[in-house]
C-alpha cells in the first residue's frame, strides 16, 4: 500500500489565481488546501542547534487578489507580499 499524505484533500480551487498558479504544481510542492482556514498552505521545517524550527507559508485569496504569508515558529508573521494575477 502507498503512503498518503494525511491533509491531502482533492477539493477543486476556484477559477483564478490558483488554476495561473497550476492546481496541481501547489500539490507536487507540497501544498494542501486547509478547509478550515480556506486557503492553501504547507510547511518548512528548518533544523536548528537545539532542534527545529517551523514556518508555514500560506496562499489566501482576500477580495479579489491572493497575499502570500510566511508564519514564523510562533505564529507570528515575517512575510506578507500581495501576488499581482499576472505574477
Amino acid at each position: 500500500m502507498a503512503w498518503r499524505n494525511p491533509w491531502y484533500n482533492d477539493i477543486e480551487p476556484e477559477e483564478s489565481f490558483v488554476d495561473k498558479m497550476q492546481y496541481n504544481t501547489l500539490k507536487e510542492k507540497g501544498f494542501h488546501y486547509n478547509e478550515d482556514e480556506d486557503h492553501w498552505e504547507r510547511v518548512w521545517v528548518v533544523a536548528t542547534r537545539d532542534g527545529s524550527e517551523r514556518s508555514k507559508e500560506v496562499y489566501k485569496k482576500e477580495g479579489d487578489n491572493w497575499k502570500v504569508t510566511m508564519y514564523g515558529n510562533t505564529g507570528e508573521v515575517f512575510f506578507e507580499h500581495s501576488v499581482k494575477e499576472n505574477e
